[in-house]
């Protein structure tokens, strides 16, 4: 990034794979010896920013326990991210830097100012539904540059987009506390899901997975508070088998990557695609077998047969087989543990350039 000056906005600053890509960005554009402003809401990774170049601004985002609350909410984050982008008019050499498609009011004062726009892009609008169609024809459009994190995803998108394959990278703050040790993580026996809070990502099969399997044990870190996990078991009636371990929301995940031998992701292909899939690059960089749905742009961070398996997750004895297999045969497991797919960060970048 040769300009001086870098305004990011990110309006959820949870621990999803979103933010997480983000804070990568900010640490190679603050090694690059840009200025930088970001506009985000508190209480996610993105808090752990700390540079003497860097200023924070807080959008108050979050989501409310009513769809009335939660639509008032964004709005009103739309109202800031738009006016907040004026106080860079006249400031040369400043680049607008929208992460997801969701600030769109940022985006369309970004574009007001004359000053360049890129949009990291994270979702597939069409396979959202309606609300994130809507936002995707109104941000996109608008990009100087569209970085999108997977072929799949680019695929999904207007061909006439000034789209660039970027696929997410670990921050290095993340990186330098890796210690695989797949000898040890072979011994473990120990499946590891990271996951939010929706039935589309898997916590239903994942749960009744680890009852059909009581010689593993099972850990499940779910991106939500305590109070919310027993509301929603309780409200499923799923219930939760002795092998399992399950954690709210944690600041760090090391620590669980660090006690697993196998790291799963089971989103239901017929309601959510993954584009990306930032716990599979998370897990590769540890050494750690992935196990990964059959559909999206996760299919290109994880290679079949290679460094884990494409399996639906809705087949269970698929899944059972590849488990039990994986966690039996040590010589299966440190060949697929030391994949030649295992660099945490690949170096590809494929640029689409728009029709005319």
């Amino acid at each position: 990034m040769s300009e001086h000056h870098v305004v990011f906005y990110h309006l959820l600053n949870d621990y999803s794979g979103s933010p997480k890509a983000l804070l990568s960005v900010i640490e190679k554009a603050l090694a690059d010896g840009a200025r930088v402003d970001i506009f985000t809401s508190s209480g996610g990774p993105l808090d752990s920013l700390e540079h003497p170049r860097l200023t924070r601004h807080v959008i108050p985002y979050r989501f409310k326990g009513r769809a009335v609350g939660t639509a008032l909410n964004f709005a009103w984050a739309q109202i800031l991210g738009f006016f907040s982008t004026f106080r860079y008019f006249f400031k040369r050499k400043t680049l607008f830097y929208i992460n997801t498609i969701l600030p769109a009011g940022a985006a369309l004062g970004a574009r007001l100012t004359g000053h360049r726009l890129i949009v990291h892009c994270h979702e597939n609008p069409r396979a959202k539904g309606p609300v994130y169609q809507l936002l995707s024809h109104i941000t996109l459009p608008l990009a100087n540059k569209v970085i999108c994190v997977s072929a799949t995803q680019a695929a999904d998108l207007p061909s006439n987009l000034p789209i660039e394959i970027r696929p997410n990278v670990l921050p290095l703050s993340f990186l330098s506390r890796v210690t695989p040790d797949p000898e040890r993580a072979f011994e473990r026996k120990n499946v590891l899901m990271l996951a939010s809070l929706k039935d589309y990502k898997g916590i239903p099969e994942f749960l009744k997975l680890a009852s059909t399997m009581p010689d593993f044990k099972f850990t499940l870190v779910i991106s939500a508070e305590p109070a919310e996990i027993d509301a929603n078991l309780k409200e499923t009636g799923q219930p939760v088998a002795s092998n399992v371990s399950i954690y709210p929301c944690q600041q760090d995940v090391v620590p669980f990557y660090n006690e697993a031998s196998i790291v799963v992701n089971l989103s239901n292909p017929d309601l959510f695609i993954e584009t990306s899939g930032l716990t599979a690059l998370e897990a590769r960089s540890f050494l750690l077998p992935v196990i990964v749905p059959c559909k999206g742009g996760i299919t290109e961070t994880i290679t079949h047969g290679v460094d884990g398996f494409h399996i639906d997750s809705r087949n269970v004895t698929e899944m059972q087989q590849a488990i039990t297999q994986l966690l039996t045969d040590r010589r299966l497991y440190l060949r697929m543990a030391r994949g030649t797919n295992s660099n945490p960060n690949p170096k590809i970048s494929i640029t689409r350039e728009p029709k005319v």
